[in-house]
């Protein structure tokens, strides 16, 4: 998606027996991300946020409602090229003025403003030492941090900032294996409560000027998929198979997401490429992306954690024998 949302993650930090010995820490820190998981999707707010990757930094409106069960929110670029994008459920539309462009998606499972936030708790503390942090103050509100540091070497650490009142995550760091920020975003300016202000989620396009392409995604079977992952690292299950479509003209590719709860991997498989194409690894900010052909397919893995993870997922790839 053009207008990147912060998911952060990434390397190694060995925790000595002192840390692994406290669960209280994990209990406490557990806790904490439990209100951030909740309080993200189920209030209303509005404000300005500012993600950084190295030299990149990127400034975004968002505004974000909860009610009746219903989420709705919306993101505008405010500088570089302008971009918008539009979640009403699971529904996605991404706006490109420039192009007059509005894709649409419709995904099968909710991912919303962070796409950080975590997926699945009950584990975490497994691969992760989860401490309640110190008391600050972010854009103004009365925070409080959450830490958590890497186990092992397919995982980086986080750091998360939250509103002691309400639980809405205001600033997230993905730290490296020497505690560097490799990515983070921040609120600068944010309103938590209802009302939002007139015409904050409505779209700043006009259907009928606008060229739509819609993006059709379709659940998989395990079964159904046709190709086996023969490693797996520790914590990381497939969460999501899908067949992707974009457009008439367009190839079907094949979208699989590996989870730790927190941590995501992509696979992408789709037809092309060059026979005997050698592997490739490179890494692009904080995400780090493996290459591989396979026969009459590229393969690319990607996600937000060391390049040793993305390297064993690719590696283990293989099409499925009939």
């Amino acid at each position: 998606m053009p207008l990147r949302i912060p998911l952060l993650i990434l390397s190694a930090i060995l925790l000595t027996p002192m840390l692994a010995s406290k669960p209280a820490f994990a209990e406490d820190g557990l806790a904490l991300l439990q209100r951030i998981a909740q309080g993200s999707r189920q209030l209303t707010y509005s404000g300005v946020f500012v993600y950084r990757s190295g030299a990149r930094v990127d400034t975004s409106r968002i505004a974000h409602s909860f009610s009746d069960g219903v989420e709705v929110e919306r993101i505008e670029a405010l500088d570089g090229s302008p971009r918008e994008v539009l979640r009403a459920d699971s529904e996605v539309k991404c706006f490109f003025p420039e192009e007059r462009l509005l894709i649409v998606e419709r995904l099968s499972r909710q991912r919303g403003f962070p796409a950080l936030l975590p997926a699945g708790l009950g584990s975490l503390p497994e691969h992760y030492a989860i401490q309640g942090g110190s008391s600050g103050r972010i854009a103004g509100v009365s925070s409080r941090a959450v830490l958590l540091k890497p186990r092992d070497e397919w995982r980086y650490g986080h750091e998360f900032w939250m509103d002691a009142g309400s639980g809405l995550l205001l600033k997230a760091t993905l730290l490296g294996a020497n505690g560097e920020a490799l990515e983070s975003f921040a609120f600068t300016h944010v309103k938590i409560g209802g009302p939002l202000e007139q015409g904050a989620l409505k779209p700043g396009y006009d259907l009928e000027r606008v060229r739509v392409q819609q993006t059709r995604t379709t659940d998989l079977r395990p079964e159904d998929l046709g190709w086996t992952f023969r490693t797996q690292l520790p914590g990381f299950r497939k969460v999501a198979a899908m067949r992707r479509e974009a457009g008439a003209a367009n190839s079907e590719s094949l979208h699989v997401v590996f989870s730790d709860g927190l941590a995501t991997i992509s696979v992408f498989i789709e037809p092309g490429g060059a026979v005997g194409e050698r592997e490739t690894t490179a890494t692009l900010g904080p995400v780090n992306v493996y290459r591989r052909q396979i026969d009459e397919h590229r393969v690319v893995v990607m996600g937000e954690v060391p390049a040793i993870a993305v390297r064993r997922i690719g590696e283990g790839l293989e099409r499925r024998r009939k």
